[in-house]
Parts: structure tokens; sequence; C-alpha cells
């Protein structure tokens, strides 16, 4: 099967493991990425040097991403070998998907054409996040237009395929999770040295990552312990006061790194919260630092927020979203290092099994499979 590979997200090295895995399960695999791109307020650039077991096509990316952006390019050198599937790794109101659609029918007519959603919450024209009316409605036609022409959409989270089902998605459902890179990602060779119970966040510093309730919880822990707080945003001079106010508490700030030196942020840490709290628009879809921490062999905590649950199943601990003191006797049990070892290790295994890049292109091309094979049926929803 040949599969071309749409992939916004794919200029750092690390996030083109997916292909890598993709073409271990026996696809024969194009992607195309940008040559540069802007995330997290960083410009991104992509490797001079490349090799891998697919083939590669760069092309310029301009407008605003991750929605309103698009190639400038590279689309006839993609399409060019006729893939049996498009496969766009965007959401189905975003640019990129409509742009790959258009090309895909123009160029490659032949091909199925694939995306995906993370969207957990159903918005309306009274209730959007888009800062103007109009662009709601052209985001909403833009989707429509998808709806319509799309051979299959994979919904990345439970509440996505109920949120495409709302907004009038009519047409083969799959649900299929993320993934993490776990070559990257994975516990250190040696055991850590003897350290203070280390409790870690990474994240952005907002009210939609609940920080807010770690530091109220981290007050009222009975225990011992020292925070790590990793990332940085509006939030930070607030947290920076509460360290100033509660000396008792040992609390480190430090800014994100490159990606690829978390692994070595993690393992700096016995516990890995994400408090994540529905604020405004904005809910977890993911939580992709928890996957990140259980492959590292950390032990995780989280809110009981859009997709965390989920995600965390019985690889960690949940909690009610904003509740500090549940949020405290959940560290608290974790203070016992045999307990935190067991979770730790049942998260490790979740990890691997679960939403490792080899898990994820195994389901993927099983996906695909069924897709080319019509055994997809409109209305239905697969779950991988």
């Amino acid at each position: 099967m040949r599969v071309l590979v749409v992939d916004p997200n794919a200029v750092r090295r690390g996030e083109l493991s997916k292909a890598e895995a993709l073409a271990a399960a026996g696809l024969i695999v194009t992607v195309l990425a940008p040559r540069a791109w802007r995330e997290n307020y960083r410009n991104l650039r992509a490797p001079a040097a490349w090799s891998g077991s697919y083939r590669l096509v760069r092309a310029p990316v301009v407008g605003k991403p991750p929605n309103r952006c698009l190639f400038l390019g590279g689309w006839r050198e993609a399409l060019g070998p006729g893939p049996d599937v498009v496969l766009a790794l965007s959401d189905e109101n975003f640019w990129p998907t409509g742009q790959a659609l258009a090309l895909t029918r123009l160029l490659a007519p032949r091909a199925r054409f694939v995306c995906h959603s993370w969207r957990n919450l159903c918005f309306s024209p009274a209730w959007h996040p888009q800062p103007w009316t109009w662009l709601y409605r052209a985001d909403t036609w833009l989707e429509r237009r998808i709806f319509a022409e799309t051979d299959l959409i994979v919904a990345r989270n439970r509440e996505a395929a109920t949120v495409l089902r709302q907004r009038g998605y009519r047409g083969p459902l799959a649900r299929l999770s993320w993934g993490v890179d776990t070559h990257q990602f994975a516990p250190p060779e040696h055991p850590p040295v003897p350290r203070p119970y280390t409790i870690g966040f990474v994240g952005r510093f907002s009210p939609e990552k609940g920080l807010e309730t770690l530091l109220a919880a981290s007050a009222d822990l009975a225990v011992p312990h020292r925070l790590l707080l990793v990332g940085g945003g509006p939030l930070e001079a607030r947290v920076q006061d509460w360290i100033q106010r509660h000396p008792e508490v040992p609390a480190e700030l430090a800014p994100l790194v490159d990606h690829a030196r978390m692994p070595e942020v993690y393992r700096r840490m016995d516990v890995l919260v994400l408090p994540s709290r529905q604020a405004g628009f904005e809910q977890e879809q993911f939580g992709r630092v928890l996957v990140e921490a259980m492959a590292c062999g950390v032990a995780v905590v989280g809110s009981d927020s859009g997709a965390i649950p989920e995600v965390v199943g019985d690889g960690g601990l949940i909690f009610p979203a904003g509740d500090a003191p549940a949020l405290a006797q959940r560290l608290l049990a974790l203070a016992d290092p045999l307990r935190r070892a067991e979770l730790a290790a049942r998260g490790l295994m979740r990890a691997r099994e679960r939403f490792s890049w080899a898990a994820w292109a195994l389901a993927t091309a099983r996906m695909l499979s069924d897709l080319l094979a019509g055994r997809l049926a409109a209305g239905g929803a697969g779950a991988a």
C-alpha cells in the first residue's frame, strides 16, 4: 500500500518517527513536511541532512500554524507515485486539510483521503474560540466540505468521535489515539541517585493547565517534597509569588528545552502531574506529557478533564479537576517509593503497548487496509 502522509508538524527529526514506524509496518511511505515551522512561540527549521526508510518531500509553509497555513509547493512531487491513501495529520477544519483534499482529488483522484480530529468540545455560532463570527463560519464551511468529500476521519479521543457526529459528519469514522517515540522516551539505564520526593509539571503556565491546583495541593501535602515546574506562560509571575510565600517547599522553575532533551527532564521527577481543567474553549485533548513521562518510567497523576482519563487508564492516578485536597491525597500515597514504583511500572507498560509509534503504525495500517477493502462503513466507528 502506498501512503502519502501530509504532516505539518514533521519538522523535528523525532516527529518523523511516525513515518519510520509506518514504513516498518509494511507501507510504502512518502511524507510531505515543512521546511520550517513555528511551535510554542519558537521557530523550528528542518535539519539539512536526512536519511530514512521513506521518501521525504520538503516544502515551504505560509500562514499561521497549525490551522491557517498552506504548503507552497511539493504536491506534484509528493503525489507523483500515485498513492493509494493520502493521510493528512491535520484537523478536519484546518486549511492544510482542505488543501490536501482538493489537490488529492485533482492530482490523484483514485486515492482515498483520510484526516483526523482532536476536537473534544462542540462549538456553535454562539460559543466558539474564533475572535470573529465570520472566521467560525469560514471554518464551518470548510469542515462541511471535508465532511462531504473525505473517505474517513480518525477521532484521536472518545469525545472527538462524539463531537464529529454532533457536528454532522455521517461518513466512516475510526477512533485511534496518538503516540510518542518510546525509543527516545525511555527509563534511564541506571537507577537515579537518592533525592527528595520530586513532583513535576511540564507545560504552559496558563489557567487551562491547572497549575494553581498543583500549587495548592503542594502547600497542603504533609510530607517533605520539592517541585520541578518546567515551562512558562501568563501565570509565571503568580507562580513565582507562590514560591516566595512558601519557602518550606523547595521549588525550581525551568524553561522548556528542546524536545530531544525532554527525557532528561522527566527523569529528574518521581511523579509528573497534569492537573488540567477546562478553561473557556480549552480542554485537554491528549496530554502528551503524561505518555512521555510514563515511557520514561515516571509515575503520573492526571485530572479527569478531557482525554486524560482514557490516556492514563490503569497506568496512573486520576483526581477531580480543580480539587486540590484530592490531588494532595494522590501525591501523599505516591510518597511511598514502593507504591510509586508499582504505578510507574504499569505506566511504562501502558506507554509501550498502547502509545508507541510502532503500536500506532500497526493500528493505522490495519485501519487503512480496512478502508481500502470497504470494511469501514459510513455511520460506524472502529476502535483501535
